[in-house]
Parts: C-alpha cells; structure tokens; sequence
C-alpha cells in the first residue's frame, strides 16, 4: 500500500496496562476514507518503519473523521510499538495508507463468535460495533493475561453485555480451553485475531467445522521450515527480467536483487501488500492472508513468503 495520507495524532489514551490508543485525523480537515470492520492501515513511523494496524472504528462507514488504533507494547518490537509508546506526541505529523480488508466479515455469516486474544481486540471489537449496528447476532471471547491488559473492556461490557466472554488467564490458571467449547459449531462462522498459540488452538479445535466458517487474522507470521526448499527459476513477464531463485532466498528478495522495487510491509505473509499476479508455475502457499479457495485458484501469491511449488514460476509483473 501506499502511504500517501498526511494526518496528525489528535489524541493518546490508555486503553488497558501497556495499550495505547491513536486518534488521527486528516491534516488537511478533510474527511478520511471509511472502512469495513476488519480493516487495516499502514503508518509510515519517523524512524523509518512502517507497520500495519487495525482500525478499531471501522464499522462499514463511506467516510470517516479520525482513524482509531490501539498498539500494545511489546518487548520483543522490532521497534514500532516501543517508538509509538515513547516517542509519539499529539500534534505530530504521520502518513499513512488508506484502509486494505483483509479480514472482513462475510455477508452470509449472520450469527458470528467474535474470538480476540490480548491486542487482537483490535479487529475484533470493530467487528462487534459492526454486528451490533447490521443487526447481526454474536458471541464475543475476550481473553489476556489479565483484566488490566484487556482493551476496551468497560467498552465490550456496554456493547456485548451477557454475549462477551471474558477470560483471564491469571484468574483462571491458564488460556481459554478452546477444544472444550468449541466441539460443536453453533455459530455460522469463527472470527479470531491473537496470538500464535491461541490460532493454532483454533485451528485443531475447529478441523470438523464447516469449510469457510474459521476466519483468523495473525500478528505474526507462521514459521515456515526451510528443509527441503529447492531453487525455481523466476520470470518476470512485463519486466522482461529472470533468475534463479534459490532455496534460502525469497521470490521478494529476487525481485529486489534484480532492481525491482516491489511494495512490501510486513516479509512475514500477513499483510498482503507484496500480493502479486501469477501467470503461469504451481503456488507453495505459505501465508496467512489467502482463503483456501484463493490459494487454489492459483492466480496470486504473497512474494515475501510464497515460493514455486514446481521448477518456473511466471509473475504479471
């Protein structure tokens, strides 16, 4: 995406213990483009970084006044959420992208479970403003390490009422036994944003269900083994440019070897901007951001984790 909107922090507030909200409106007075629940944005940070986050008040509006996000702080940051918990200032100048879906919610999916783990509230708590505004009916499971780091929770209790699920590890001696509640589907689909574990979770806990009913959204990618990766040749058709892509390297990386300067954000294939065409190769899918029946189609790809299945693979680039 392309991060060619200037706006200004109108306002910093903690939402929960080491979560921060981040009001921004247009620099410019004008009117920001509006959003389905699910949506995210790219901010283009001062050091240089640029990082992707969940707008927790897309609701499905035309048009909006301000952006809302919520970045938790994160020990492990490569040094986005630690420069915007310590550095970032009301009145400061950012740029960011307009919002990209990559995880809305599907037209037929009337009776949802809403599942959110720690700042996976984000997406989660606008898909529950959405449903409450559509007429849709839901389930929401909260769950943190602690009451004190659940975002918006004074806010879910108002929305969601006897239909939020809240559920904290330090008070019940563990994380949320998903393979326990979930042995029946009794909601239309699943939409789930947290951690790696609690997806993985949610993965084996819903093998059984319906195929298009178990949405999820990852922070970070999955690890991808590199045992057994073998080289493929790369075309680049409009380029007129190919090479040799070798086991250890990324059809990204290739792209960028051979000068190509093609968007990217996140190198982990949970973002979606490196999205690129295929024209012609069989598609090892290896990120989170295609739907099965997406990745069968074999028409696109993620470049910065994807690889060729066979020995060529042609890219409408």
């Amino acid at each position: 995406m392309s991060v060619d909107i200037e706006v200004t922090v109108s306002s910093l507030r903690a939402v929960a213990r080491d979560v921060m909200a981040v009001a921004l409106r247009s620099k410019s007075g004008q009117r920001l483009p509006g959003a389905q629940a699910g949506a995210h944005i790219e901010l283009a940070l001062p050091n240089g970084m640029v990082r992707h986050y969940s707008l927790v008040n897309a609701t499905g509006q035309s048009d909006m006044d301000s952006y809302e996000v919520a970045v938790g702080w994160d020990a492990q940051s490569r040094g986005g959420s630690v420069w915007i918990h310590e550095k970032l200032k009301v009145g400061q100048t950012l740029r960011i992208s307009a919002p990209r879906n990559l995880f809305e919610m599907q037209a037929q999916h009337r009776h949802v479970l809403l599942l959110a783990g720690g700042i996976g509230i984000t997406p989660i708590y606008a898909m529950a403003q959405a449903c409450a505004q559509e007429g849709r009916t839901f389930e929401l499971w909260a769950s943190a390490r602690s009451a004190s780091r659940l975002a918006y929770l004074e806010e879910l209790k108002a929305l969601a009422g006897e239909h939020l699920l809240c559920h904290f590890d330090d008070e019940q001696g563990g994380p949320i036994n998903l393979a326990q509640r979930l042995q029946t589907q009794r909601w239309d689909a699943v939409y789930a944003c947290g951690p790696a574990p609690m997806l993985d979770a949610l993965t084996v806990a819903t093998s059984h269900w319906a195929s298009g009913s178990v949405r999820m959204e990852r922070f970070k990618g999955v690890e991808v083994p590199v045992e057994g990766r073998q080289s493929f040749e790369l075309v680049l058709q409009r380029a007129g440019l190919s090479t040799s892509v070798g086991a250890q390297e990324s059809v990204l990386e290739a792209m960028e070897r051979l000068g190509v300067d093609y968007p990217w954000s996140c190198r982990e294939g949970i973002c979606g901007t490196c999205e690129a065409p295929v024209l012609e190769g069989e598609i090892a899918h290896m990120d989170a951001v295609l739907s099965p029946d997406e990745r069968a189609e074999q028409r696109r790809m993620m470049v910065c984790v994807s690889r060729c299945g066979g020995g060529r693979l042609v890219l409408d680039i």
